[in-house]
């Protein structure tokens, strides 16, 4: 799957780029949507076979490296853009070396777990029952996608409506209220590369509820103080806190799901997607009908909410490693 769609969607990227024709465009914009679809369930699964496999934690690590890919991508076009170059070549090179790296590097897609290494460290991740692959029972499979549609809500609204809520609530120039969203997003990623060592260390669903009940309080106290320094300060504590969400929950997922965990944790990121595609139309409406700062509030409400939830994780994950097929 991953070697059909890696390539499809590198080639999307450069017929976009190219083409003149926007029902092209369109239609090579919904090719590029589906392949990165199943490119984004193909290669969690391989991450959660991998977890399985080695016995430790590394989604985390992985997603990690995905967030500092795309700042490095946003970084090095916003460069380009600044020094007046085109970065369209830029773009077609790295659609063209990312459909080739995923040709030749099938050896691995294949078989991820199979060519893991057998020296699993027993304690790092808890194995489910010996009789797997399993099933997940509907209110697990509902349970962990409504948290990673949470998740992928809090995620979006911050970089959707943070900058904009601080230049036009707060007064900040644009320049100054972008930066909220670079931040956010740094430190996302600094909690992921720290991410799989701390779940090592803190039970994952503590590791995920204190850091985002903590950032629900602290957003709202910023937005109803009215201080903009507090409300940046309080989008770097949101970043921090739910960084290591998304990974975790697919983690969980894959880890209750057994040894083939592909159609579960599917079903999980087609949530995430939901989540990502809902939010700015709801977002949006709130905005427009009761203002920025109850935008901000709802992001904040529902970072509270998921930590909440995240607390009830290791009863579905363990009822659902202990449930036999039926």
């Amino acid at each position: 799957m991953i070697r059909f769609a890696g390539p499809v969607y590198g080639a999307g990227f450069a017929i976009c780029l190219i083409t003149g024709s926007l029902p092209l465009f369109f239609l090579f914009g919904v090719v590029i949507g589906f392949a990165a679809g199943l490119v984004d369930a193909g290669l969690n699964g391989q991450s959660s076979q991998w977890e399985q496999a080695t016995g430790k934690r590394s989604m985390s690590g992985f997603h990690a490296l995905f967030s500092l890919g795309m700042l490095s991508g946003a970084g090095l076009i916003t460069l380009m853009l600044s020094m007046e170059r085109d970065p369209v070549a830029a773009i077609l090179l790295c659609a063209a070396a990312y459909g080739a790296y995923i040709l030749l590097a099938s050896h691995w897609l294949d078989s991820a777990a199979d060519n893991a290494p057998d020296n699993a460290a027993d304690g790092d991740v808890d194995r489910p029952a010996k009789d797997r692959p399993i099933r997940l029972p509907l209110a697990v499979i509902l349970f962990l996608g409504a948290s990673i549609t949470l998740a992928a809500l809090v995620e979006g609204g911050v970089l959707d409506w943070s900058a904009l809520h601080l230049h036009r609530s707060m007064q900040l120039p644009f320049d100054e209220a972008g930066h909220a969203v670079l931040l956010f997003s740094v430190a996302m990623t600094i909690s992921r590369f720290f991410g799989d060592r701390l779940a090592s260390i803190i039970a994952p669903h503590l590791l995920l509820a204190v850091p985002l009940v903590i950032a629900g309080i602290l957003l709202t106290s910023a937005v109803t103080t009215g201080n903009a320094a507090l409300l940046v300060s309080a989008y770097v504590f949101v970043g921090l806190a739910l960084g290591n969400a998304f990974p975790m929950i697919v983690s969980e997922a894959g880890r209750a799901a057994g040894d083939q965990p592909l159609r579960e944790i599917s079903v999980i990121v087609g949530f995430a997607y939901f989540g990502l595609i809902s939010g700015p139309a709801m977002f949006g409406v709130l905005a427009h009908f009761l203002g920025l700062d109850a935008t901000i509030l709802a992001i904040a409400g529902m970072a509270f909410a998921l930590g909440l939830t995240s607390l009830m994780l290791p009863r579905f994950v363990v009822s659902a490693g202990r449930t036999s097929p039926a």
